[in-house]
């Protein structure tokens, strides 16, 4: 019987144990993300407007892709008036720890920052902006655009303030 009860003890300090390492190994925190887990292939997932609407598909649609130098940026969006706006461009850009750069080859923008057809990319007085690492986000904002990126593990934001912000998804 005695026996009996330090067994049964025991089982239950085992049980204890393991379980407290069990939640501390689902509270561990992850690695910082890197600048070199930035790269990839990211779908648009939805755009909050300023005003609390939200878009998804069909009214928006985007994809954004770069890694080894090479970046290219599709972007369809159902404007307010009903007509589609977009932009295609082919982009080459640099990524360091401290700072991200580009050049815009190639562009085709319809209806978006204003009525009609380009092929003129955003003037820029600069082609490189600084990053900001802090742990688990990645934050700058590409040169001649007015708009933020955060990046996680899982995506980015891209915000323009007072208008958007848009949610990709890391697909690859």
């Amino acid at each position: 019987m005695h026996a009996g009860r330090i067994v049964l003890y025991a089982g239950t300090v085992v049980s204890m144990v393991a379980g407290s390492l069990v939640a501390l190994a689902g509270q561990r925190q992850s690695a910082p993300l890197r600048i070199a887990d930035l790269p990839g292939t990211y779908e648009l997932v939805e755009r909050e407007l300023v005003g609390g609407k939200v878009l998804r598909r069909p009214d928006v649609a985007g994809l954004y892709s770069f890694g080894h130098g090479r970046a290219n940026l599709n972007l369809f969006i159902r404007n307010a008036d009903g007509t589609l706006g977009s932009e295609s461009s082919i982009i080459r850009y640099t990524l360091s720890e401290n700072q991200y750069c580009e050049w815009i080859e190639f562009t085709t923008r319809k209806d978006l920052d204003a009525p009609g057809i380009t092929n003129e990319a955003p003037a820029v007085s600069s082609h490189c902006t600084p990053i900001k690492a802090t742990g688990d986000k990645v934050i700058f904002a590409p040169p001649g655009e007015s708009v933020v990126t955060t990046y996680d593990r899982n995506g980015f934001t891209a915000v323009i303030q007072g208008q958007f912000t848009d949610h990709w998804r890391k697909i690859d």
